[in-house]
């Protein structure tokens, strides 16, 4: 989480969606910044409106002062990065390991509730169900995000160098696994839609 209410938004870093490759290069213009731990890194939207926004609100900044916004990722773009992620050679022996695993292994033990992700409407939604992001741009529309930000902070827009990069690997998303993704993945496709 990136937070820039004296410059009118608050970044939230939803995992595997392109936040490490922005904190990278605007932290630096960032009045309050969460790197560690992973649970305050990548807070969620729900979670940013409960704890800190009133705290903001103490500090001269009300809510309506600035808008929330993050980057979405397609869903099973998403799931294959994390497959991936956690197949690389520093995560062999940890539960969450991946390497012995087809891509379709991992969506069967996914879709069965054995494999646990976050899922985008979760990280954007309250209670409710009900999108509480201000702006949600598409993963694969971080220039334009990139941009957007550097405007609203008046600097020269970064040149991106890709961070955190998982290892590559061998994986085609049968047809039969995306369709098992997508059913599974409904309520992530339709956030994922409202995206620009």
């Amino acid at each position: 989480m990136m937070c820039f209410a004296d410059r009118g938004f608050v970044f939230l870093s939803m995992p595997k969606a392109g936040s490490t490759v922005l904190q990278r290069h605007f932290a630096r213009h960032a009045m309050i910044l969460f790197r560690q731990p992973p649970g305050m890194k990548h807070m969620s939207a729900s979670t940013f409106e409960s704890v800190l926004a009133p705290w903001l609100e103490q500090y001269g900044h009300p809510r309506p002062s600035y808008e929330t916004t993050c980057l979405v990722r397609h869903p099973i773009d998403r799931a294959v990065s994390w497959w991936k992620y956690r197949a690389r050679p520093e995560a062999a022996g940890q539960p969450n390991y991946t390497g012995d695993w087809s891509f379709a292994e991992f969506a069967d033990r996914l879709v069965g509730g054995e494999v646990t992700l976050g899922t985008s409407s979760n990280f954007v939604t309250d209670a409710q169900g009900r999108v509480i992001v201000d702006r949600l741009w598409r993963y694969e529309h971080l220039d334009a995000m990139t941009a957007w930000m550097s405007d609203r902070l008046g600097i020269d827009r970064p040149v991106l160098e890709p961070t955190n990069v998982s290892p590559a690997r061998e994986g085609e998303v049968d047809a039969a696994t995306r369709a098992r993704l997508q059913e599974f993945f409904a309520r992530d496709l339709e956030v994922y839609e409202r995206a620009g």
